[in-house]
């Protein structure tokens, strides 16, 4: 990308960015507008944006060819660490790796600020082909870490053809762990109910008590080698409970705002540095210490000195047999599961079915 470089946006920049967002509105169905603000008014709208907002441009040769920026969620107080992006880019610039490159910026300076969650409206066809919509922006979103977050069908008319919306979410605070979860009792967690359902409330863990009548998400990774041997970890000697003693693979709370899947996928990639995707149910839930325990189950032969441990939650990892974890509880050197959880961890984990 010689000669490439992204800048904050200036109100001078408001005649060619309007060149390159007039064939979103008069050719596509990417925009929702039917007519083409005029320079005046899109001038205000990058005053009022730019003001709150991360606004950025992208040159190349001091030629503008792209923009992309943050802007107001949803108006009520409580949205106001959420955000909806937008994207455009010169036509003749798709397709290059431009649109990431925006991006990654626009993340950065929206997680510096302070910024949780990003939003992208996007619209979709239930036609294909489609004459004035691809699913382009969908797919991007989806390789810049995007999920689905909602569908509204049939919700916005242009060009004489009905279109859907899809609305995809990513949670900044939950990708840069080091800079949210500092420290260990600041993390919020979701408070549940006797169905597991959410109730809408959440507690800090420094708040959470095991007889506080509370039911919170823990999730519990448990690898396996084809020996079936289970990969355990030995947890920190800094750890305010169970210091030193050996655990699952990897375990911990599932943070407010996050499903159980992506804890434990940030888990295994905090506590191990194991990168994985994880898109079917737990296993199997257990119900103690006033939490609800999702198990899920992976089977790997692993490389230790290839795992990237988490000094402040992990001090060393081993593969262990089903007589050496049993050994380790009966001599309290084990986290006090009960006997008959570690026997069903274990014949799960060595039927691999």
């Amino acid at each position: 990308m010689e000669g490439v470089y992204i800048r904050s946006v200036r109100v001078e920049d408001a005649e060619r960015l309007l060149s390159i967002y007039k064939p979103y509105v008069e050719n596509t169905a990417i925009s929702f507008e039917y007519k083409v603000p005029n320079l005046q008014e899109f001038s205000e709208r990058i005053k009022i944006i730019s003001a709150r907002f991360p606004y950025l441009v992208l040159c190349k040769n001091d030629e503008v060819f792209g923009y992309a920026y943050a802007s107001v969620f949803h108006a009520r107080s409580a949205y106001d660490r959420s955000v909806e992006l937008s994207i455009y880019i010169d036509k003749d610039f798709r397709g290059k790796g431009f649109g990431r490159f925006l991006y990654q910026a626009l993340e950065k300076e929206l997680r510096e600020k302070g910024f949780a969650v990003m939003y992208a409206c996007i619209a979709a066809s239930s036609r294909n082909p489609d004459r004035y919509l691809t699913d382009a922006s969908i797919k991007f979103h989806e390789k810049m870490g995007f999920k689905n977050a909602g569908y509204f069908q049939n919700c916005a008319q242009k060009f004489g053809c009905w279109y859907n919306i899809v609305y995809m979410q990513k949670n900044l605070l939950l990708e840069y762990k080091d800079e949210y979860i500092s420290s260990v009792n600041n993390e919020v967690v979701d408070v549940y109910d006797n169905q597991k359902c959410i109730t809408g409330k959440t507690v800090l863990r420094s708040d959470f008590f095991e007889n506080s009548g509370i039911l919170r998400l823990v999730i519990h990774a448990c690898i396996f080698n084809s020996k079936g041997e289970l990969l355990i970890q030995q947890r920190a000697s800094s750890k305010k409970t169970g210091a030193g003693l050996w655990d699952f693979s990897a375990s911990g709370q599932v943070v407010s705002g996050e499903t159980s899947q992506e804890g434990v996928c940030r888990e295994l990639k905090e506590e191990l540095g194991f990168n994985v995707e994880v898109c079917q149910p737990p296993v199997f839930t257990k119900i103690f210490f006033n939490s609800y325990n999702d198990y899920y189950f992976f089977w790997k032969d692993l490389d230790k000195s290839s795992l990237k441990l988490q000094k402040e939650e992990v001090q060393s990892v081993k593969w262990a047999s089903r007589e050496e974890v049993l050994e380790l509880r009966d001599e309290e050197l084990f986290l006090s599961y009960p006997k008959s959880l570690i026997e069903l961890v274990f014949d799960i984990g060595q039927r691999k079915d």
